[in-house]
């Protein structure tokens, strides 16, 4: 039987944050829970630079540190010598990669608290998912088993022994992040008053995520004509697809330059409803309590499952799905291809009727 951990030496913990805009909103309430538990430590938080304007607001950190992909051995060799002069205690290691695991292993972190599949000899707490094998993944090797990623964070601080078992999000909107938005907005020509529905149109993921811009146009229109203001949002590669959904739809409710993510995550808080792919954006929904239609495509949804009271999720079950791939092996789309206008449409009304 292993013996209970002894964690009141520990005085300063390194947390090295997931790298992804969904993947941190859910492992917010995991942040939260060790902040919790260890009160009069130092929590510095590593993640990337982009990532920072989201959490403005929270209390976790006392610092953070940009950790961009490290580039080559000397990339690596910096981060971990920039580690090893802090002397943390404890290393918690969300992301699941060998290279943020050997980091805080080559640092001398005495206590290394992560998923273990992969790199065993890095990390000396933790556990190792269960994984599973499917016949389209037969040249990927095993994937772990489908869990909900605010849980399969929780579940990693249960090694801790701290106490805790929350998984909805978290995050904060600020005055200061209200107002600019609200600025932006005006430019639009959009009223403080005025309802939005916001569309997230684009997927940094790849291809296999993308719904069809005129159907996405579609939408658009129908809840502008019922009165609401449609408004587009896009990531840096995407302008010129939110341009075609805009003037398709008769909108003018386009964000350009692109958002920060602090301003979107109060344009998020400021709409009535979102209707995006599986994106970053559906999560600041879901943390914001924000009704949210998702049209989930090549992706498992057991990955993010969680929270649903807000959230309509419109999916068609394949024989190729979920594949996880970021272009479509068979070229045709056809999981995104079968959401139909009218579907998203009856998800969105009655998302509005149960929450507005």
């Amino acid at each position: 039987m292993t013996p209970p951990l002894d964690l009141s030496q520990v005085k300063k913990i390194w947390l090295r944050a997931p790298n992804w805009v969904g993947d941190l909103v859910m492992a917010t309430a995991a942040i939260d829970r060790l902040r919790t538990a260890f009160p009069r430590a130092e929590i510095v938080g590593g993640m990337r630079p982009i990532l920072r304007p989201m959490l403005a607001g929270t209390h976790w950190f006392d610092r953070i540190v940009d950790t961009p992909r490290a580039s080559g051995l000397a990339g690596l060799w910096r981060q971990v010598q920039q580690l090893r002069a802090e002397r943390f205690d404890l290393a918690v290691v969300l992301p699941n990669s060998i290279e943020t695991g050997l980091i805080p292993y080559l640092a001398g972190v005495p206590l290394r608290l992560g998923y273990r599949q992969g790199r065993p000899f890095l990390l000396n707490l933790g556990r190792s998912a269960q994984v599973r094998r499917r016949w389209f993944q037969a040249r990927m090797g095993p994937r772990r088993w489908a869990t909900p990623m605010p849980n399969y964070y929780r579940d990693l601080l249960d090694c801790l022994g701290i106490e805790g078992t929350a998984i909805h999000p978290i995050l904060k909107v600020l005055p200061k992040e209200h107002e600019d938005v609200q600025q932006q907005l005006r430019k639009l020509g959009i009223g403080d008053h005025e309802r939005i529905v916001l569309f997230v149109v684009g997927a940094n993921f790849g291809s296999s995520k993308l719904w069809m811009p005129e159907r996405f146009a579609a939408v658009a229109k129908h809840f502008q004509a019922r009165g609401l203001r449609s408004v587009i949002t896009v990531g840096p590669a995407e302008k010129e697809l939110g341009q075609r959904i805009a003037k398709e739809a008769g909108v003018v409710g386009l964000f350009d330059p692109v958002l920060p993510l602090d301003q979107l995550k109060a344009l998020v808080a400021r709409s009535v409803l979102l209707v995006t792919g599986d994106t970053g954006p559906r999560h600041l929904a879901v943390a914001l309590d924000r009704p949210v239609v998702c049209l989930m495509g090549p992706n498992d949804p057991n990955y993010t499952d969680y929270c649903m009271e807000r959230q309509i999720l419109i999916r068609k079950e394949l024989p190729c799905s979920p594949c996880q791939r970021k272009v479509c092996p068979l070229g045709h789309h056809q999981c995104m291809r079968d959401i139909t206008v009218a579907e998203v449409i009856a998800a969105g009304e009655q998302l509005l009727a149960t929450w507005s």
